[in-house]
């Protein structure tokens, strides 16, 4: 077998030992969890597709034998297939003739167009699951099951209360795990890219994540998820509500560049990013601020009336 299958073999054993951890009680599993689909995403930035779809082959066999279909099913489409969907558009390229003379560049899959497509498919699964679970309904289910589950994790508590509980986490609870899906699958995506670079294996030259944009369709179905959690009522209500705010993900990540951006511009970059990050922790209303800047710079682009702000440098340096 050549020596790029056996890393593609490898990749996906190391992500399906991952994904399978935290039913192991390891320690920290559940950060593994989240770094399950790196090795994916890694051998294929450094290899080529073909070696990703190696690695997510072999992780679905050894979900599957180790941990029976739900398993496989829950890595094939958690972190195999985001896995493969990132490493084919981030390695999609064409040549463009840039001289009369014949000299040529290398035009790169725009990289903003990557959550873009990952926030689609997350709110896709999401209507399709609701759709499923008609009856009762995908927000009885989740209620109920995130009672039960508070039962577990908390049984001294009061019935009351951690049915209250339950209730408050209801309304956004699937939009928050699909965002947070995307966010994850995205920065697993930025981590991996950075490590082949540093590897010197990258195929895809360092990219700019500040300078990224999204793409001018994605207003669409934004809007279409808004009209329907305005207008609608009941179940309805509840999925537009949820899928706005899957599909607002990338525009978060886009507030967050042009954050990134404006803060370069001042001193102390590094301090103001990292009280910047702790207030998105902290308040879910700063996430909301930071989604909104993303609308208004992919409408109006803050960032380029910022060049024409003068720049300040601090001993912190870029960030």
């Amino acid at each position: 077998m050549p020596r790029e299958a056996l890393i593609g073999v490898g990749a996906g054993l190391a992500s399906a030992v991952a994904s399978l951890s935290f039913a192991s009680g390891v320690p920290f599993a559940l950060m593994l969890v989240y770094l399950a689909p790196m090795p994916l995403m890694m051998a294929g930035l450094a290899f080529g597709t073909r070696i990703t779809v190696i690695g997510a082959g072999a992780g679905i066999l050894t979900t599957g034998l180790a941990g029976g279909l739900a398993s496989m099913l829950i890595f094939g489409l958690v972190h195999a297939i985001p896995a493969l969907l990132i490493v084919y558009l981030a390695l999609l390229n064409r040549e463009n003739i840039v001289t009369q003379r014949g000299n040529s560049s290398i035009a790169w899959y725009p990289l903003g167009h990557i959550p873009a497509h990952l926030s689609l498919l997350s709110g896709a699964l999401l209507v399709i699951t609701a759709v499923i679970l008609t009856n009762p309904g995908m927000s009885i289910l989740i209620s109920t099951h995130l009672g039960e589950a508070f039962e577990m994790m908390a049984p001294h508590l009061p019935e009351q209360g951690r049915q209250r509980f339950a209730d408050m986490l209801t309304p956004l609870f699937p939009g928050a795990v699909a965002a947070s899906w995307v966010i994850m699958t995205v920065a697993n995506g930025v981590i991996a890219q950075s490590l082949v670079v540093r590897m010197e294996k990258n195929l895809r030259p360092r990219p700019k994540y500040s300078a990224v944009d999204l793409p001018q369709w994605l207003s669409w179905p934004l809007v279409i998820a808004a009209v329907v959690a305005l207008a609608g009522t009941g179940e309805w209500e509840y999925v537009g509500r949820n899928t706005a705010m899957v599909i607002a993900t990338p525009y978060f990540l886009l507030g967050l560049a042009v954050v990134h951006s404006l803060a370069k511009r001042v001193t102390y970059t590094g301090s103001l990013l990292m009280v910047f990050y702790l207030v998105i922790v902290a308040s879910l209303w700063a996430t909301l601020v930071v989604a909104g800047i993303g609308v208004v710079e992919q409408w109006f682009g803050l960032r380029g009336r910022a060049q024409t702000l003068p720049l300040q440098t601090s001993d912190e340096g870029d960030n």
